[in-house]
């Protein structure tokens, strides 16, 4: 059976299946345009535009080297 990638799931669930912690995740989310969105009290990241942030980042921490 073909498993399906999560769309979004809970930022601490996100922390513990990526192993970031906590507390680098929400600086992302304020300071570097990380994909996360807050509805109530709870943060969830969209996993697939992680992805492309995830390698946006990269190239640009790479661009000048």
């Amino acid at each position: 059976m073909k498993q399906q990638m999560k769309q979004q799931m809970r930022l601490k669930t996100f922390c513990k299946e990526f192993d970031v912690p906590y507390t680098t995740a929400i600086q992302w989310v304020h300071s570097h345009g990380f994909p996360a969105y807050k509805i109530a009290r709870i943060w969830y990241v969209d996993v697939p535009k992680y992805y492309k942030w995830r390698e946006t980042m990269h190239t640009n921490s790479y661009k000048y080297a």
